[in-house]
């Protein structure tokens, strides 16, 4: 398969796994000769391997699909309108069928005029933002997602709440930052909707040593239940001085306990709200032995570029079929891919909700569903 790649270098581990990447004579090519895919994606600096994540999903899949994908056009993501602008004008140039990528809002918002001007739809795997979305629409933009929307965290804290923890004493406290605030009090809005309110409602000051001041309060208010709007760090250490304690609390955080651990550790039972890891998909089984196959790993965005590449896929051979853009096939269809059944809605939003319930066992974010009585078990209890 003929592949060019713009302005950067090959993965090194794409040349181990035995990838093997050809020059691209022309751009120009029958649409029946398979997919034409661009990728824009960071390729500098501390972000540069999230791209190399990206760019890793798209070669396996490309590496398993026989001559579906056709050529590959990489241009780097310097995250400001005007490298937005240029790499759109350059996927234009070539023809490519769509691009994937965009992990920067300021990129992805300059480049889906271009874009959309040339029949090109973007798929962003890491912008979370409603208002690129809005803007989309009203521009009739080209636009899709398969990141998360920024109001679906907050959605599955408020459902797991209002569904788990019905009737439970519940404290919601925050760290003070914008994601903390702004996430509690999103929940705390909606649960105020369906007729459920906090016992207690409070702020901690972040990355402290000890939290038994609020510990203490929170044994004051009777709360049994807890959600936390902070980090990981803040988040071990509150259990752990309420473990201390013997309170025998319930916790839980959102997508930022998805992160390294630390000091203290994460205790066992510690529910948080986060994108599952690919390897409890049943659906990304395959996709994850290829990876292995290939000994490249499978982590953050390469599962999720891989499924991006699957849907343009099976969007442009139906597009083929009816002699149809491509675009004309991404909405309003399910695609069956590594990370679930998608489908998009007339605003390029996904129609399903990605995050799960997960809960902190040995090391890993596990499925609640996969573990028995986890979703009542209590971090604050000796």
């Amino acid at each position: 398969m003929p592949i060019r790649l713009a302005r950067f270098k090959v993965l090194a581990a794409m040349a181990v796994a035995g990838i093997q990447f050809l020059p691209m004579e022309t751009a120009a090519q029958d649409a029946n000769q398979g997919l034409r895919v661009g990728i824009m994606v960071p390729r500098e600096g501390n972000f540069s391997v999230l791209g190399d994540q990206v760019v890793a999903g798209i070669e396996v899949l490309s590496a398993n699909s026989g001559s579906g994908i056709a050529e590959i056009l990489a241009e780097p993501d310097s995250c400001d309108a005007a490298g937005g602008e240029d790499a759109a004008s350059a996927f234009v140039e070539a023809g490519v069928d769509a691009v994937i990528g965009f992990l920067c809002m300021e990129s992805l918002a300059a480049a889906l005029p271009v874009l959309s001007a040339s029949g090109i739809p973007a798929i962003t795997l890491g912008v979370r933002s409603a208002i690129i979305a809005d803007d989309a629409n009203r521009n009739d933009w080209l636009f899709y997602r398969l990141a998360p929307r920024d109001d679906d965290e907050a959605k599955m804290i408020t459902r797991t709440i209002s569904t788990d923890w019905l009737g439970k004493p519940l404290a919601l406290i925050e760290d003070g930052t914008i994601y903390g605030r702004e996430l509690m009090e999103s929940v705390r809005l909606m649960l105020e909707e369906i007729g459920i309110s906090p016992v207690f409602v409070d702020n901690f000051r972040p990355s402290q040593d000890k939290q038994f001041g609020l510990v203490r309060r929170l044994q004051k208010s009777g709360a049994t239940h807890i959600f936390v709007g902070g980090d990981r760090q803040d988040a071990a250490t509150i259990a752990r001085d309420s473990r201390e304690a013997n309170l025998g609390l319930t916790f839980l955080g959102g997508d930022a306990l998805n992160a390294a651990d630390g000091e203290p550790e994460l205790a066992n039972g510690f529910l948080a709200v986060t994108l599952p890891e690919p390897r409890f998909l049943q659906s990304a089984e395959r996709a994850v032995s290829q990876f292995d196959d290939a000994e490249i790993s499978i982590s953050g965005y390469s599962i999720p570029a891989y499924a991006s590449g699957q849907i343009l896929l099976a969007a442009k051979r139906a597009a083929d079929i009816a002699s149809a853009t491509l675009y004309q096939h991404l909405t309003g269809k399910e695609f069956f891919t590594a990370i679930g059944t998608i489908e998009f809605d007339d605003f390029g939003e996904r129609k399903d909700n990605p995050f799960e319930l997960m809960v902190w066992y040995d090391g890993t974010f596990m499925p609640a569903s996969l573990s028995e009585g986890s979703r009542n078990d209590s971090v604050g209890s000796n």
